[in-house]
């Protein structure tokens, strides 16, 4: 799939779209990237990002990745882990290659706030449908 298509499929009523999750594709290596805002219902009773969104985001950067080398996957594994939680207005997902396989892809997902410091980090691994 090309960016604009993994772009397009995320934003037609995916669960993605449903939870804020906007995709962007880097011109210069193709990867994709993840944005979403802050909003009140994302927070936990604690008053801090709830960490199911933040495992959200990181699946869809990690998987938005995944379709640039395949039209179908699905997460089979994941080792995340949450860094920090800070006030912040909006969270920004990245991933990077680690290995592709032939049914499997690994990729290292990192969650960051508006200044940059990790919110979370994780390995994740999809298998190809």
């Amino acid at each position: 799939m090309t960016g604009e298509d993994i772009i397009k499929y995320y934003g037609n009523g995916r669960f993605a779209s449903y939870c804020g999750i906007s995709l962007s594709e880097d011109v210069h290596d193709g990867s994709i990237s993840a944005k979403a805002e802050i909003l009140p219902q994302y927070m936990n009773g604690s008053g801090h990002v709830h960490g199911g969104f933040i495992y959200t985001l990181a699946d869809v950067t990690g998987g938005a990745n995944c379709r640039r080398f395949c039209d179908r996957v699905t997460t089979l594994d994941s080792d995340f882990h949450f860094l920090s939680n800070y006030a912040t207005r909006f969270l920004y997902g990245e991933a990077a290659v680690v290995r592709i396989g032939g049914k499997v892809i690994v990729l290292r997902v990192t969650i960051k706030g508006d200044t940059g410091e990790p919110f979370a980090e994780g390995i994740f691994t999809y298998y190809k449908v």
